[in-house]
């Protein structure tokens, strides 16, 4: 916005700073011209918005804003039906608009809308008169920029623009209040020293990917006030792009959540004691089986949710496992949790028949919590260990792989849901236990993580039949890991594995992945110190020693030394395993590097050419070319350990 020149490209920084900051998804303006209204410029429609042209006859309403008042639909009944059709067809479905008055006339106004119907609330609502009004007051005098900053200058928020560099070229006086920076110590990068150490290198990662990318971005941190102490911020800053789609600045605002920070640190405290008392800290064992967990929570700061897995041994010698899923997640569904697993655990020990004890559970759930359902396995190993009955709710099928190399297989369920029926039919199942075959139980979080289940229910399947015949200590991690492959679940997720074979030569934790990544920005000089230090300790675990790793620690200070003087800017650095090598591969978004050279210089003193002299000499192999993002991409065979 800071590079802004024409009404248009302005106007377009305003709607993106009126849907920032109302939080709704669609803004536009619009102009009245001969009776007829239409749309200018927007954010959020879809469809042909230049083809919208509304006479006043079809909205007898829009004679409010004529009159200066505001017009609110947020439903089609509302619009009437010709005009749900035109709105509809650009996707939109609810809208609130606030007149733009010149000399007591109505010129045109500006509005807020969904895809949806929906309920404006009240700061939605003012926050589109305030847009309104100062944009009325710029239809005459034409200083839209100028209006602006007014604007965000009334606002209780920290607001910001910045070139398309990121450059940041102007705050509100919130900034300044708070901060208690001169404008010459926030300009540019000067922001970073508000910033707390610990919270900086996210930050120095996410905003230079958004720099390079394009994409809006949303982040927490902690500011530091003119009186030292820090509090919580979320940031959301947009792109503001001209009408070839050009970045011309960004546009952001920055609000203060630290009570909404403390709220969440005491539900996470309720959280981790709600996992001591609802998940289990230990699972059994026995010589020829081992258990092992995974659990995961939706909720992005919690540890306990809508899911459970559990497995104990009884006094005669049976050992119960279940798993569950109420519907829902976060503090709610674990009071739920905790109140089902302690009812399979108490009823196991009256009742040796898994599909009793899923009644049970469905009539207590029926009288205490209806409207509550939850999915649920319940299983039961034999004394003699040889069989293993089940029973299930509406859960998820069991995967069994009985011998490696063969895939694995759903088992077969019944039974609805608890809480469903009020006396539903639950079948028992029985299967035979066999040398080394292994059993999983999950959540449909396992699967659920991407858009297709079909496929995660596959790669589950795939997972389990590689578990045959291994050893890992954690194989629910390793399935995990093999599972999601980095993903996030979206929803609680839990796994519970059972693998038939002999414990006492488990090999150790699956070791640290093959692959390592950093990314950081080459002006943060602390990113590069921690960047250079988790190098550093990841290759002395991989080479075994401090002293097999010391020629390529000093090839990766070497490295970073080079690119931070000569390549700033967003820097990633990969170091992998091929072929039994380590592969360090450093892309950066410099001016380029034409050629690797290897060679002293004349003035021994040159560090530049000096350090790439001595990663030359040191490396098994170095090749450089070009990034697909612009810049260099170096590739160094790191040598061999001693």
């Amino acid at each position: 916005m800071g590079r802004a020149s024409s009404l248009q490209e302005i106007s377009a920084a305003a709607l993106t700073g009126l849907t920032a900051l109302a939080h709704t998804p669609i803004a536009y303006t619009a102009r009245l011209e001969a009776g007829v209204w239409t749309i200018v410029g927007h954010v959020g429609l879809d469809g042909d918005v230049a083809g919208v042209a509304v006479p006043e006859a079809e909205a007898p309403h829009y004679a409010a804003l004529r009159e200066g008042r505001t017009l609110c639909y947020e439903d089609a009944a509302s619009m009437g039906p010709d005009l749900a059709a035109r709105l509809d067809a650009v996707g939109l479905r609810a809208l609130y608009a606030a007149p733009m008055m010149k000399d007591d006339e109505c010129v045109g106004a500006v509005a807020i809308g969904a895809p949806t119907e929906t309920t404006f609330t009240p700061r939605q609502r003012a926050l589109t008169q305030l847009f309104a009004a100062h944009l009325s007051n710029l239809v005459t005098k034409r200083e839209l920029l100028h209006s602006l900053e007014i604007l965000a200058e009334s606002v209780p928020v920290i607001v910001l623009r910045t070139e398309p560099s990121g450059w940041i070229n102007w705050y509100n006086r919130r900034w300044y209040e708070y901060t208690g920076q001169t404008r010459e110590e926030a300009a540019g990068w000067g922001w970073q020293t508000a910033h707390h150490p610990e919270d900086l290198l996210r930050v120095m990662e996410e905003w230079p990917k958004a720099l390079a990318t394009g994409a809006p971005i949303e982040i927490e941190f902690r500011l530091k006030r003119y009186d030292g102490e820090y509090r919580w911020h979320l940031a959301n800053v947009d792109p503001v792009r001209d009408d070839h789609g050009t970045i011309v600045g960004w546009y952001g605002s920055v609000v203060d959540i630290e009570a909404q920070k403390d709220a969440l640190e005491r539900t996470k405290r309720v959280a981790d004691a709600l996992q001591e008392a609802f998940l289990p800290t230990a699972l059994p064992s026995r010589p020829d089986l081992r258990l092992d967990a995974m659990y995961v929570s939706a909720e992005e700061d919690a540890r306990v949710g809508g899911d459970w897995y559990d497995a104990f041994d009884l006094p005669d010698g049976r050992m119960v496992f279940s798993i569950g899923d109420v519907g829902g997640h976060g503090l709610s569904a674990s009071i739920t949790v905790g109140k089902l697993r302690q009812g399979v655990y108490y009823l196991s020990r009256l009742i040796d028949d898994p599909a009793l004890i899923l009644a049970e559970l469905n009539r207590g759930l029926r009288e205490q919590e209806p409207d509550t359902y939850v999915t649920a396995i319940v299983g039961m190993i034999e004394r003699d260990g040889k069989t293993i009955r089940y029973a299930s709710a509406g859960h998820p099928p069991p995967v069994l792989a009985r011998r490696a190399g063969e895939p694995a297989v759903d088992l077969p369920t019944g039974g609805p849901p608890l809480g469903v029926l009020a006396q539903p039919a639950i079948p028992v199942r029985t299967i035979a236990v066999e040398p080394d075959m292994v059993l999983a139980l999950y959540t449909d979080g396992m699967t659920e993580f991407g858009r297709d289940a079909v496929a995660g229910e596959a790669r589950l399947r795939a997972a389990v039949g590689d578990l045959v015949g291994t050893r890992w200590a954690r194989p629910a991690k390793v399935a995990y890991d093999t599972i999601l492959d980095g993903q996030l679940p979206q929803d609680d997720a839990a796994l519970l594995v059972l693998q038939f074979a002999q414990v006492d030569a488990i090999d150790p934790e699956r070791p640290e992945g093959d692959t390592k990544q950093w990314r950081f920005h080459a002006s943060d000089a602390k990113a590069v110190h921690v960047a250079r230090r988790e190098m550093g300790a990841f290759l002395r675990r991989s080479y075994g020693s401090e002293e097999a790793a010391f020629e390529s620690e000093l090839i990766v200070g070497e490295l970073l030394a080079n690119t931070v003087e000569h390549a700033p800017g967003l820097v990633h650095m990969t170091i992998t395993r091929e072929n039994g090598d380590h592969v360090l591969v450093v892309r950066d978004s410099g001016p380029g590097m034409a050629a690797f050279v290897a060679t002293l210089p004349e003035d021994p003193m040159q560090e530049g050419q000096r350090g790439l002299f001595l990663v030359g000499s040191l490396s098994a192999r170095v090749t450089v070319e070009r990034s697909p993002q612009g810049g260099a991409e170096l590739r160094v065979v790191l040598p061999p350990a001693p």
